[in-house]
């Protein structure tokens, strides 16, 4: 029988779909060696959005954990992520030349292989940032992102898969990925067929979620449909929104007859430490999912779904969430059709709840949903509804989006270092450039203050269970809160600390609720941005005069920008935050006293 391989997602999207990015070196590092004994094919490791979390939240520099695990993982190539047109958000205008540094800097630094998950939107970009990863000495792994919809038929995927195999020079292999555990075994056994008939000998990676709990079934089917790789987890990071158990998948391909590399004891020591780490640390636990026939319909993926949940009952409307959901269905049928993974279902989501809020669809329509309409995220897979195109024709303020060029991505590298920083390194240029609010010099100041205070601190005690944790979820008693952005879906998220260490005191005043707060929710003229994220920009100056429905601030929500307008006219008299600064949804951003007529 066929040896199956097994590409290792449990630092990557595992702890993405369920730890939300917060696995800290101490909780990785000391397992990486008998990571690299366990006999993967590779590892997945953090992508180019992913390092907003570790830089942060974390206070970890993402440059030196991929150096780290280099020096520990030695036999094993590790696998990273770029996308062609953007890096750490959604903006299509990410310079070319910073794009072809990450590359050359993940390769410089330890990164083995990338896999590419928007390669279908410019095929002769893709085909040089694969020529310069494989000059490199990377491999190159482009992503069929899989949905279901009426357009999504066995000839899309042929079409897609042609337009890969006509570059195999660049290209070592093609990885299905269903993000939002969409596919059933049926339509596993056909898109595979389909894709191993066309891709001429280019080996095939399954990757699905368990979203609706048939990923592990589909496995299979995959399998014995010609699938090559398989994307899974250690036990307690899979399942849920994650991926499939690793022990669970190798159990039932051996029994079917299948072969493996996998080491045994090296595995069960690896599963071992993280079901340690989930224990310490508070982190949930993955548990297999009901399906959901709906699912299928809307398509939601469980980030954004939390994400949703989360945006609503910030604004005390939580009872309207099957009212968003239908509308995320009929926006997404009026688009095309979008594949609902990142960027696409951030946009779906984020103009479906604008059209419930406003009460009335499309009267105002986002900036991005207009980019990606007029062709700027590549060309939507079905037509767009014929009323929805006439109604962005008919808004004055869309005919410049409509237009719009490409201004920052052709820069030359030399102009960007100018603007952001000619004193910095390529690490350090890199994560002040994509990463709106960050000092590199300072991250860095605040990253050696971090790593001393855990050298100088009293050994953990031993880890306790957490009272009133609910199985499978976060332990609400520990100080540490974080507003946390995940790819574009923001959490907020309560962790207990590794070891059972309480944080210090204005942490624990901070999770309770009780931390000093600038700016009275009460006063006068209070300004609050109505939604969480992380201020890119200040438009107003103290002792400005504005006029009602002038931009204040920027703020970078869903990794998609919105902006802060004024309620009424007056006058600016205090800013209480910084460009860079993570905001609640009631903050008071700042106070704008009213004009008296």
């Amino acid at each position: 029988m066929r040896k199956i391989k097994f590409v290792d997602q449990t630092i990557r999207d595992a702890q993405q779909s369920l730890w939300a990015y917060l696995m800290t070196n101490e909780m990785l590092l000391p397992i990486a060696p008998t990571m690299d004994e366990v006999g993967y094919e590779e590892i997945a490791t953090i992508g180019s959005m992913g390092i907003t979390v570790q830089v942060r939240n974390l206070i970890e520099d993402p440059w030196d954990r991929i150096r780290k695990l280099a020096q520990l993982i030695t036999k094993t190539p590790l696998r990273g992520s770029y996308m062609t047109a953007s890096l750490a958000s959604f903006d299509v205008d990410t310079p070319q030349d910073a794009i072809a540094l990450w590359i050359k800097r993940m390769a410089a630094n330890g990164v083995d292989s990338f896999w590419v998950c928007d390669y279908q939107t410019d095929m002769e970009r893709f085909y040089n940032f694969a020529k310069l990863s494989q000059d490199l000495g990377c491999k190159v792994y482009p992503a069929l992102m899989y949905t279901y919809s009426p357009v999504h038929d066995k000839d899309h995927w042929i079409k897609k898969t042609r337009l890969i195999a006509e570059i195999k020079d660049v290209v070592d292999g093609i990885m299905i990925e269903d993000a939002g555990g969409v596919i059933n075994p049926e339509r596993t056994r056909e898109l595979i067929t389909a894709v191993k008939a066309n891709c001429g000998d280019l080996p095939v990676e399954f990757h699905s979620h368990c979203n609706v709990g048939m990923a592990p079934l589909c496995y299979l089917e995959a399998v014995k449909a010609g699938a090559d790789t398989l994307h899974t987890a250690v036990p307690v990071l899979a399942n849920g929104t994650s991926l499939p158990s690793i022990t669970n998948i190798l159990a039932n391909t051996r029994h079917l007859g299948y072969t493996d590399d996998i080491n045994d004891e090296a595995l069960e020591a690896v599963c071992k430490h993280f079901e340690t780490v989930a224990q310490e640390a508070g982190f949930p636990v993955g548990v297999p999912q009901e399906y959901s026939e709906y699912h299928f319909e809307h398509q939601i993926p469980g980030g954004m779904m939390t994400n949703l949940k989360r945006q609503l009952g910030e604004l005390k409307i939580e009872d309207r969430l099957d009212e968003f959901i239908q509308e995320a269905i009929q926006v997404r049928k009026d688009f095309g059709y979008p594949v609902m993974a990142t960027p696409f279902s951030q946009i779906v989501g984020a103009q479906a709840v604008e059209n419930c809020i406003v009460g009335e669809r499309y009267k105002r329509i986002l900036d991005q949903s207009i980019k990606y309409i007029s062709g700027h995220y590549g060309e939507p897979p079905g037509p767009i509804d014929s009323s929805l195109m006439e109604r962005i024709k008919s808004i004055p303020e869309a005919k410049a989006i409509l237009a719009w060029k490409p201004v920052n991505r052709y820069k030359p590298l030399e102009q960007l270092r100018e603007e952001v920083g000619p004193d910095l390194s390529d690490d350090e240029f890199l994560l002040q450039l994509l990463i709106p609010g960050v000092n590199a010099k300072k991250f860095a100041e605040k990253v050696e203050a971090a790593e001393k205070k855990k050298a100088s601190a009293p050994p953990k005690r031993p880890a306790q269970p957490a009272a009133g944790q609910a199985t499978g979820g976060m332990s609400m008693n520990f100080p540490m809160q974080f507003l946390v952005d995940v790819e574009g879906e923001e959490f907020n998220v309560t962790v207990r600390g590794l070891g059972g260490e309480d944080g210090d005191a204005s942490s624990v005043a901070a999770a309770d609720g009780n931390s000093p707060k600038r700016g009275a929710a009460d006063a006068p003229g209070a300004v609050k941005p109505n939604m969480a994220g992380s201020l890119v920009s200040i438009k107003v100056s103290p002792a400005q005069t504005i006029n009602a429905g002038d931009p204040l601030a920027t703020l970078e929500a869903m990794k998609m920008l919105r902006e802060v307008n004024a309620p009424h006219g007056g006058v600016v008299k205090e800013i209480f935050f910084e460009e860079g600064d993570m905001l609640e949804s009631d903050d008071v951003l700042m106070i704008v006293e009213p004009t008296h007529e």
